[in-house]
């Protein structure tokens, strides 16, 4: 039998004994981590900041997936970027939290093309200002991005490091 032709159907497997039994265990686990691929959970910002009900969100749809201390700073971080644009836009739009690879990203989107976010020099004399200190601090990652269709927007989005596994 020439292995590079294919079986006719109802045929015998291609594979058989050990190799087959190898490929077969790597199929069922490729199958198992997808399982885990966790959609993204997003919400509309509303005229108002109700960060409870963000929170509560994000910790439904990401907290058996997360460390609790990765989740902590998850929330966070989604709570000063949403603070951030109620208070420097006039027009804060979706909320998106979700994996992206080991990590965990989570972006703010925005009408406000012009109010880019600005980290302030450390003071302890502030009484305010310091959430994008602590925003580049817990991300591997963070930054601006402009709306995608040239329109007004913009997204202000950070990930983060995740330790996946349930509360010890």
């Amino acid at each position: 039998m020439n292995p590079f032709e294919p079986m006719p159907s109802g045929g015998p497997p291609l594979l058989s004994g050990p190799l087959h039994e190898a490929v077969a265990l790597l199929v069922t686990e490729a199958q198992d981590a997808l399982a885990l691929v966790v959609l993204p959970w997003e919400c509309d910002l509303g005229p108002r900041p109700d960060l409870r009900s963000a929170r509560a969100g994000v910790r439904r749809h990401l907290g058996a997936a997360l460390h609790p201390d990765s989740l902590a700073d998850v929330l966070l971080v989604m709570g000063e970027l949403v603070a951030n644009a109620y208070q420097h836009t006039a027009s804060p739009r979706r909320l998106r939290v979700g994996r992206e690879g080991c990590g965990v990203r989570v972006e703010v989107t925005d009408g406000d093309r012009d109010a880019v976010p600005v980290v302030r020099p450390h003071s302890s004399d502030l009484r305010r200002g310091r959430g994008l200190l602590l925003v580049r601090e817990l991300s591997l990652s963070w930054g601006v991005r402009p709306a995608v269709d040239g329109g007004p927007g913009k997204t202000v989005w950070s990930v983060l490091q995740a330790h996946p596994g349930a509360a010890h």
